[in-house]
C-alpha cells in the first residue's frame, strides 16, 4: 500500500500547506470566527473440467508487491528491521461460510437474521485447532515465533526481523523511496510455505510497509472570505461554543454565519428530513456504531459540536497497534478532520447511539497489517452493530494477501449481523490517480469488497420534497465508482448491475462540500479553540448511511425481526421489489474526474449505485420478518400457455422494474427472476416452478444454473451449449424459496430467456404425477403417430395423447420428451393444448442444419385428448411420453440440487452399456419414491447416440431421453421412474460421459 498523509483527498489545487496536504475546508463564518466476496469462487457447471492433484513442493502464496509508480529502489532492507506480520488462515469451510452469510442476509430465507452469537465464529467457521496448530508448527520450524491466534482463529501474529522473515518465507526485501520522499520496504517475492499448510493460508500480511491508505474527505473554501478571497477567522484566542438544548438545527456558529441551511450546508435535521430519517435526541438509543480511523481525533472539537447541537452522545476510543496520544496531534486543521466528520455526522443523525472510535496508527506510517488489525478488532469485539469506514486505497495497488484477509473478516462481520459501509473514494472513476498517477478506471477498497456496502457521493440542493440530487463531480472532487478488477460478479447485483465484475458503489448520499457537513476542527494557527467548518467527500456519505442503518436497527420492525446485518442482499432485493419507494434515484452527472468514467442513469449505475435512502420504505424492506419458505409434498399446476418471465433481449423481467436493459447476461452474472405473483403464478405458497430456459446469441461454450434465491448456488447446470451463435433450450424444475425468486446464472455471456410452464404448491389442490415407462407417441421419421415420413416444415402436428402410451382419459397434463432431429437451418418447436392459441414461447430451439436436440415439456391436454406441436422451420420430430399429471398419483418434493453422477471422475459409459444410479438415500430422498426429477447431461460424446433412463429392474424402453450428434454436449430434464431397489438405469448406445443432477422426487 505509497503513503498518503492525512490530506483532504480531492482534485489537485493551486495551494498546498507546508506539508503538501491540501487544506480545503469551508470555514463557517460567525461573530467569533470565519470560516474522510470464498466469494470469487464460481460453481462448476455440468461440463466443467476436473482439477489435478497439487505438488508436495513448497508453494508461494499470492504475488509479490509491485514497486509503486514514481518510486525508486534504494537498496536492500536492513536485516534487523522489525516486521509486524500476520499469517492469515482460511475458514474451515469457506463455501459453508458464504452460504451462511447468504442465508442470514436474504429476505425470505428461513435463516434470515439468525446470526451467530458473539464469540461463536471461531468454533463454527474458524480454522480447526489442528489447522492452527499445524501452521504454527510450520512457522516455528522456519525459525519464527508465532503468537496467540486471533479470537476468530483467522490470523496468527508474528514479529520478526527482515532477516528472519526472509529465511522463513524465501523472499528478499528492498527499500523504495516513494514520490513523496518517504522510504518504505517491500518483499521481492511472494511468501513461500510448506505445501501441507499453504492450502490453509490466504496470505501473509505485513511483509511490505508500502501503503496508500487515505481518508476520503474533501472540501473547498466558499464563505467567510476577505476581499482577497482567502479564508479568515475572527480572533485567534480561545472561544466557547454556547451549549444548546437539543435541536435538529445548529447553533449560532453556523446559523449566524451568513450561510443558509439546505443550501450552503445541511444541518442534521435538514439532512435527516430530506432522506426521510427521524430527528430526536434519543434516536438510535440502544445501538452502537463504530468508526475506523487512522489519526488522532480532537476531543475538544467533538465536545464543541455536541454543545452546538445539544447532544450528549457517548464517544469512546479503542486503540489498536497504537496508544493514546501517539501520532500527529489533531491541531493543524488537517489531522483529525476525518475523524471529526465521521463522528459529528453520526452524533447529529443518531445522537442516542453510542460511538466507538477504533483508532490505529497514523495513516502516514500505517502498514497493511495495521489496517487489517483495526478491522479485525472491530469485528472480533462485536460491540457495534454498524461499522463505518471513510478510509481506503486503490484496489489495484492493494496486495492480494490483504484483500483476501479483509474479505474473510468482513464475511465474519456479516455472519455476526454487523453492517459495514465504506466510502467509495473522491477521485471519480480513477481511484488510483493519487497513488500512482494513473487515470485508468479503478475502484477503492474496502468499498469494492463483496461483503461491504460501498457508498458514493451526490450534490444536493434544497430540502424536503423540493430537494434535488445530482452526481457529485466538481472542482472539489468526484464520487468514486466503477467495476472491480478483483472480485467476481456478486449474486445480489444480478439483474441490476450487468457488469463482468463486482460493481461499485452500492448506494450514495450527500458528499459535495459546497453544501456539505458542518463540523468543528482544531487549527492552532487560527485559534486555540475548535472552529466551525463545512466539509464533504464520500467520507460524509458513508456515516450518513451508517446512521440510516442504525435508525433502522433501533426501529420496532428490526427490534422484532433482527438487526439489518450485511446490507447488500436485502438492499438489492428492496430495489427490485419497489425501487422508487426505497431509493432516491440519481440520474444526472458522471464521475469523469480525471478521465472518462461512468454516467448516471435511471436505476443502478457505477456512479451513485442505487441512489440515496428513502428511510421509511427502506426500513420496512431491511427489517422484514424472518422468512419461511413453503415446504413439503407438492402438487402441480400447469399454465394453459407458457408465460415469459425473462428475456434479456428486450428487458422483460430484467433488472429494476420499469427500467429495462437489452444487455446479455455476462459470464458469471446472475439474473434473479421473480416467479411468485408473475405470469399466472400465485403470490405465495409456491414450492417449485417448471421453467423452459433458452439461450440465444451465445458467445462461446457455457452453461446455465438455476436455483432458489437466497440459497446456496449449486455446483450443477440445467442447460449446456458448446459454442458461439447457438440457440439452445432446456426445461428445469427449480425450488422456490421464501422470497419467490429464482436465480439464473451463466458462465458464458449470452442472452437468456425463461418461460414458466407451471408451478408446484404445497397442499392437494393441484395435480399429482404418475410415472410411465417411456413410450414413443410420435416419430416423423418412421410414421409413428403420423402417416408420412416427410420432415415437418412450418406446420402443426396433432398428437393424440389420452389413451396412448399409458396416458389415461383422466390425465390433465402430459410430460413429453420432444426431440428435433435432422434439422434444416434454424427453427423451434412449440407444444400446447390443441385448439388453444399458439404461445409465443418455444420449447425446443436449434440454430443450424443437422442438429439433434431434445427437451422435456409439460403440456396441458386439450378436451379432445390431444396436444399440438408447431414446427417453425424444417425438422423431423420425436415425442416420447414419460408420465402424466392427474387427480391421482404421487406428490412432488423439491430438494437442494445435488450432483449424483459424473462419469468424468471415473470412466465414460461405454456403447451399449447400462449404469445403475442409486437414488433413494441420496440428498435426503427416501425409500419407496416413484420417480426422480433429474437434469441429465452427456459430454465428451464420441459419436451420434441416445440415452434412455428407466427404472432399474424393468425392461429398457425403446424411447430416448437425450439424443446427440458427435462432439456435442447436451442436457435435458428427465423425470425417470425409480425401481423398487431405489435405482435408475442409464443406457447409452454410444460411448459418452454422463452427468446427473437431482432437482426433486415424486412419491
Amino acid at each position: 500500500m505509497a503513503k498518503k498523509a492525512h490530506a483532504a483527498s480531492g482534485r489537485p489545487g493551486p495551494a498546498a500547506d507546508k506539508t503538501g496536504r491540501r487544506a480545503r475546508v469551508i470555514m463557517a463564518a460567525s461573530t467569533a470566527a470565519v470560516a474522510l466476496t470464498v466469494v470469487t469462487a464460481t460453481a462448476n457447471g455440468a461440463v466443467a473440467q476436473t482439477g489435478t492433484p497439487g505438488s508436495d513442493a513448497p508453494k508461494r502464496i499470492g504475488t509479490a508487491p509491485r514497486v509503486p509508480a514514481g518510486a525508486t529502489v534504494t537498496g536492500a532492507t536492513a536485516s534487523g528491521t522489525r516486521l509486524h506480520l500476520s499469517v492469515n488462515l482460511a475458514p474451515r469451510d469457506p463455501q459453508s461460510l458464504a452460504d451462511f452469510v447468504t442465508a442470514v442476509s436474504t429476505p425470505g430465507n428461513a435463516q434470515y437474521h439468525h446470526y451467530l452469537a458473539k464469540g461463536q465464529f471461531a468454533s463454527v467457521f474458524g480454522p480447526t485447532r489442528a489447522t492452527i496448530a499445524g501452521v504454527s508448527r510450520a512457522l516455528k520450524a522456519a525459525g519464527l515465533a508465532p503468537g496467540k491466534v486471533s479470537p476468530d482463529g483467522l490470523s496468527i501474529p508474528v514479529t520478526a526481523t527482515a532477516a528472519q522473515a526472509s529465511r522463513a518465507f524465501a523472499t528478499g526485501f528492498r527499500n523504495v523511496r516513494l514520490k513523496d520522499g518517504s522510504t518504505d520496504y517491500l518483499n521481492t517475492s511472494a511468501p513461500s510455505l510448506p505445501a501441507d499448510v499453504a492450502a490453509s493460508v490466504t496470505g501473509v500480511v505485513g511483509l511490505s510497509s508500502v501503503n496508500t491508505v487515505t481518508s476520503h474527505h474533501t472540501a473547498a473554501r466558499r464563505a467567510g472570505k476577505t476581499s482577497s478571497g482567502s479564508a479568515t477567522v475572527s480572533g485567534r484566542g480561545s472561544r466557547t461554543v454556547t451549549a444548546n438544548a437539543y435541536t435538529p438545527a445548529l447553533c449560532a456558529d453556523f446559523t449566524g454565519s451568513g450561510l443558509a441551511d439546505g443550501t450552503d450546508y445541511y444541518s442534521p435535521g435538514k439532512l435527516a428530513g430530506t432522506y426521510g430519517m427521524t430527528s430526536s435526541a434519543t434516536v438510535g438509543a440502544g445501538q452502537t456504531v463504530a468508526v475506523f480511523e487512522l489519526e488522532n481525533v480532537d476531543a475538544g472539537s467533538i465536545a464543541a459540536y455536541q454543545s452546538c447541537v445539544g447532544t450528549s452522545t457517548s464517544v469512546s476510543t479503542v486503540y489498536v497497534d497504537t496508544t493514546a496520544g501517539a501520532g500527529a496531534p489533531a491541531t493543524d486543521g488537517s489531522v483529525g478532520v476525518e475523524s471529526a466528520l465521521d463522528i459529528d455526522d453520526l452524533i447529529g443523525l443518531v445522537p442516542g447511539a453510542s460511538i466507538i472510535d477504533y483508532q490505529g496508527p497514523d495513516a502516514a506510517s500505517a502498514t497493511d497489517q495495521n489496517v487489517l488489525d483495526v478491522y479485525q478488532r472491530m469485528v472480533t469485539d462485536d460491540q457495534a452493530q454498524v461499522i463505518s469506514t471513510s478510509w481506503g486505497e486503490c484496489e489495484a495497488v492493494e496486495s492480494s494477501a490483504t484483500a483476501n484477509a479483509e474479505n474473510t473478516v468482513f464475511a465474519e462481520a456479516a455472519a455476526q449481523g454487523q453492517s459495514v459501509v465504506a466510502a467509495s473514494g473522491d477521485d471519480g472513476s480513477s481511484d488510483c490517480y493519487r497513488a500512482t498517477g494513473s487515470t485508468a478506471k479503478a475502484v477503492d477498497d474496502p468499498a469494492s469488497q463483496p461483503y461491504v456496502t460501498g457508498v458514493g457521493g451526490t450534490t444536493m440542493t434544497g430540502s424536503g420534497s423540493s430537494a434535488t440530487q445530482t452526481t457529485w463531480n466538481n472542482d472539489t472532487g468526484g464520487t468514486g465508482g466503477g467495476v472491480s478488477s478483483r472480485w467476481a460478479p456478486v449474486v445480489y447485483q444480478g439483474g441490476v448491475a450487468t457488469t463482468t465484475k463486482r460493481a461499485v458503489p452500492d448506494v450514495s448520499a450527500l458528499a459535495d462540500p459546497h453544501s456539505g457537513y458542518p463540523i468543528y476542527l482544531q487549527d492552532s494557527s487560527q485559534s486555540s479553540s475548535p472552529l466551525p467548518a463545512i466539509i464533504g467527500g464520500t467520507s460524509g456519505a458513508a456515516p450518513t448511511w451508517a446512521a440510516a442503518i442504525v435508525q433502522a436497527n433501533a426501529g420496532t420492525a428490526c427490534q422484532a425481526n433482527g438487526q439489518v446485518g450485511f446490507l447488500n442482499n436485502a438492499l438489492y432485493t428492496a430495489a427490485r421489489s419497489s425501487y422508487p419507494t426505497n431509493f432516491w434515484d440519481v440520474t444526472s452527472g458522471n464521475n469523469s474526474t480525471y478521465a472518462t468514467g461512468f454516467t448516471s442513469a435511471a436505476g443502478y449505475d457505477e456512479v451513485t449505485g442505487l441512489g440515496s435512502p428513502r428511510e421509511a420504505g427502506l426500513t420496512t424492506a431491511l427489517c422484514a420478518a424472518k422468512g419461511t419458505a413453503a415446504t413439503g409434498a407438492s402438487t402441480f399446476h400447469p399454465l394453459s400457455s407458457p408465460k415469459r418471465l425473462l428475456d434479456t433481449r428486450n428487458g422483460t423481467g430484467w433488472g429494476l422494474s420499469s427500467i429495462p436493459t437489452t444487455k446479455p447476461l455476462v459470464a458469471g452474472g446472475t439474473a434473479p427472476v421473480k416467479v411468485e405473483g408473475v405470469g399466472g403464478v400465485p403470490s405465495s405458497g409456491v414450492t417449485g416452478v417448471v421453467l423452459n430456459l433458452t439461450v440465444t446469441g451465445t458467445t462461446g461454450a457455457g452453461s446455465v444454473t438455476a436455483w432458489a434465491d437466497g440459497t446456496t448456488k449449486p455446483s450443477i447446470s440445467n442447460l449446456n451449449w458448446t459454442g458461439a451463435s447457438q440457440t439452445v433450450a432446456a426445461s428445469a424444475t427449480v425450488k422456490v424459496a421464501g422470497d419467490g425468486v429464482v436465480d439464473l446464472s451463466t458462465n458464458s455471456t449470452t442472452h437468456l430467456i425463461a418461460d414458466v410452464q407451471g408451478y408446484y404448491t404445497s397442499g392437494t389442490t393441484g395435480s399429482k404425477y404418475t410415472a410411465l415407462a417411456p413410450a414413443r407417441l410420435l416419430d416423423t421419421r418412421s410414421k409413428v403417430g403420423i402417416s408420412t415420413t416427410t420432415k415437418i416444415s412450418n406446420a402443426v402436428v396433432s398428437l393424440k395423447v389420452r389413451g396412448h402410451g399409458g396416458v389415461p382419459t383422466g390425465a390433465a397434463s402430459v410430460v413429453l420428451n420432444l426431440t428435433a432431429t435432422q434439422t434444416v437451418g434454424g427453427g423451434y418447436l412449440e407444444a400446447y393444448p390443441e385448439g388453444a392459441t399458439r404461445p409465443t414461447a418455444s420449447n425446443v430451439n436449434w440454430s443450424a442444419t443437422g442438429i439433434t436436440i431434445p427437451n422435456l415439456v409439460v403440456v396441458p391436454i386439450a378436451s379432445d385428448g390431444n396436444v399440438s406441436i408447431y414446427v417453425h422451420g424444417t425438422s423431423h420430430v420425436i415425442a416420447d411420453v414419460s408420465g402424466y399429471f392427474s387427480t391421482s398419483g404421487s406428490t412432488f418434493n423439491t430438494v437442494t440440487p445435488l450432483r449424483l453422477l459424473d462419469t468424468r471422475t471415473t470412466a465414460a459409459l461405454g456403447s451399449g452399456k447400462t449404469l445403475a444410479l442409486q437414488i433413494s438415500g441420496a440428498d435426503g430422498i427416501p425409500a419407496g419414491v416413484k420417480a426422480v426429477v433429474l437434469t441429465v447431461t452427456v459430454t465428451g460424446t464420441t459419436g451420434s447416440g441416445y440415452l434412455t433412463a428407466f427404472a432399474d429392474g424393468g425392461s429398457r424402453p425403446t424411447a430416448s431421453n437425450l439424443n446427440w450428434v458427435q462432439g456435442k454436449t447436451i442436457s435435458n430434464q428427465v423425470i425417470a421412474p425409480v425401481g423398487s431397489d431405489g435405482k435408475v438405469d442409464f443406457y447409452t448406445n454410444s460411448t459418452t460421459n454422463v452427468i446427473a443432477d437431482v432437482a426433486g422426487y415424486i412419491g
